[in-house]
Parts: structure tokens; sequence; C-alpha cells
């Protein structure tokens, strides 16, 4: 059984009173590219974004092999200017090209600085990323530290963020105040979604698997369920959902081409229970909507998975964010999603 945010549900409960058609609202916004401190996604948008899971989920997505943790601790401690004065290296991990580690520098030279730093494996390349350059003092908590979170396919980018915490203790999961992208060979890094100075925001986002998209939900105070920005052009659509249930954009699966987007749809059950009920299609040029599976239980939820090709969707029994390790049953099905055939099929 899935938890989710109270706050959320109401929000999404009224957003649900609030929406009545079937065709989503589309506004294209152009975006300029600044440095550091100036935001570069707009609009900005709602107080609390769009249902989540709070399942365990070690951070970041997907959790990495005890094993790996290990040889990225020791690569980093071996590395002569990695992390200089920090009283911890938090979080460290190597690039899949492996000419790359990045980590968190815990309370650098005594203080409550704690840098995001990332570092060629020759040392000939320093990048170090504070805090301070994107929040002012005073709106986080001396504990909140930049993580890494994902390395772009071209070994480019490293996406950076900062996790929200309840009352100023513990990461939340699933929930940022601040995403980053650090250029590794010029050391430019930009900030791509941010807050900003009040602490009551947060938002959620997923990478497309080409690393062209990114989805997310308003990280600011303002009117759409979800956006999804183009970073080869810096433009957003913003979208708003038409459907009755709640929606978490952490569970969106973008299509090969960028044009169409599936979404798990979540049935509240009590207070903030929820399971998935059926499967969703938005197509992100029109606008459209319609739903593709129906009729979905707790004892028989769905997962999208992935896009097989431009028609056909991969669908799981098990939650695919989570280790499948033990899952005895783990079940898939193609999803046509023009005839709205569903075919059983082996392990992929």
């Amino acid at each position: 059984m899935k938890k989710y945010s109270k706050i959320s549900v109401l929000i999404t409960l009224l957003g649900a009173f609030l929406l009545s058609c079937n065709t989503a609202n589309v506004t294209q916004t152009s975006l300029g590219v600044k440095n550091q401190t100036t935001l570069t996604v707009l609009p900005i948008t709602t107080d609390i974004p769009t249902i989540t899971s709070t399942a365990t989920l070690i951070y970041p997505t997907p959790p990495a092999s005890y094993a790996t943790l290990q040889v990225a601790h020791t690569t980093a401690e071996a590395l002569v200017n990695f992390c200089l004065g920090a009283k911890e290296i938090y979080a460290p991990e190597i690039s899949p090209n492996g000419k790359w580690i990045a980590a968190n520098c815990f309370w650098e030279n005594g203080t409550e600085e704690s840098p995001l730093q990332a570092s060629s494996i020759d040392g000939s390349k320093n990048w170090k990323i504070y805090l301070s350059d994107y929040k002012e003092l005073g709106s986080y908590y001396h504990l909140d530290s930049i993580i890494p979170y994902h390395w772009s396919q071209d070994g480019k980018f490293l996406y950076a963020v900062v996790g929200q915490r309840f009352s100023g203790c513990c990461w939340k999961g699933r929930r940022f105040v601040l995403l980053i992208r650090l250029n590794l060979e010029t050391g430019e890094h930009i900030e791509i979604l941010n807050t900003g100075s009040n602490t009551g925001y947060i938002f959620d986002f997923v990478i497309s698997d080409d690393d062209r998209y990114i989805t997310f939900t308003p990280p600011q105070g303002q009117f759409y369920d979800f956006a999804v920005l183009d970073l080869a052009t810096w433009k957003t659509k913003e979208f708003t959902i038409g459907f009755s249930e709640a929606i978490d954009i952490f569970y969106s699966v973008m299509s090969p081409n960028g044009d169409k987007i599936i979404l798990p749809l979540f049935e509240n059950i009590e207070f903030d229970d929820y399971f998935i009920n059926s499967i969703g299609l938005v197509d992100l040029v029109t606008g459209k909507q319609e739903i593709l599976v129906s009729g979905l239980t707790q004892e028989r939820e769905l997962y999208p998975v992935r896009w097989l090709d431009d028609r056909h969707v991969l669908l799981s029994n098990t939650n695919p964010k989570l280790s499948q390790d033990g899952q005895s049953t783990v079940e898939y099905w193609s999803l046509n999603i023009v005839t709205r055939e569903m075919k059983k099929q082996g392990n992929p």
C-alpha cells in the first residue's frame, strides 16, 4: 500500500473539482538560459505538486548497490583534491563513463557549507557548487546538501538536487527544492528548477530516457499540474489534467518522440492511501487526454515501465522504481496505445 501527502490530497481533490474537460490547457513559454543564480524555467508553479508515494526509496533513484557505493567512496578518498577539509564525503557517485566523480562535501572546513564537488578522475578539472549560490541565507536548513542525481548519456552534464526535509530534519523522499545542471567540461552551472526563498514550496520531476525532456510539477505557486521542458529549445509547455484521479509525475513515461506521456492514475482509498486504478495518455502536442486501461484494483495494479516503440508501452505489475530483487511474480504486458490491446510478454 502506498502512502501519500495529505496536503497533496486536498489540492488534488480541489483541482479535480475545478477541472471539467478532457483536453489539457497548454501554454508554451520560451526560456532564456543564464548562469548560476538566475531562474531558468518559467513560469513557476503550484504550492504542492501532485500526489507522491512515500514508499521507501534510497536516494538518488534507482538505488546504487553497496559495492558501487564502496568503490565511489574509495575513489573519492584517493583523489588528492577531492572534498578537502570536509567532515564527510556524502553520496559519492562515479559517472557511467568512469571519467568523473561527484559527491557532497559535508560541512566543509568546519563550516556549515556543504558544496557539491565534481572532479575528473585524472584530477585535471574540479568544480564546486554551493547552495548559497542559489538560495538566500536563512531560506534553507544548514544540513541541506546538493547531491548528484543524474549523469547525462553524452557525458557532458551532471544534474544535482537538493531534497526537501521534514521540519529541517530528514529527507522527505522524492520531493525537491532545487535542480541544477553542471557542465562538466566548462564548470558552468545553471538552475533549472528552484522553489526560491519560500520554504513552503516543493516539486517533483523526471528526466526522459534520452535526456532531452524534463517533466516536472510546479516549484512555486501557479496553477498547472505539470510542465515539460525541452532542453534542446529551452521551451516549456504547461498542462492541466482533466482526469478525476490523482497523478504522480515520478511514474510518468515520455514517448521516444517526446509527443506523448503515459501517466498512472491514482484513486484515493481513504486519507492518504492510494492505488493505481487506470493508465492515462496525454498528447503533448494537441493536449488530448484519454484513458487507455481502466478497472485496475489494489490487488492488480499496473505501472508504466517504458515505451517499446511509438505505439507500444511496457507495463508491469510491480513498481519499476523499486528493487525487483525477491519479486517472484513480476509480470509484463505490452500495451498498444492505438488499439488498446494488451499482450503478456516475458522479461524484457
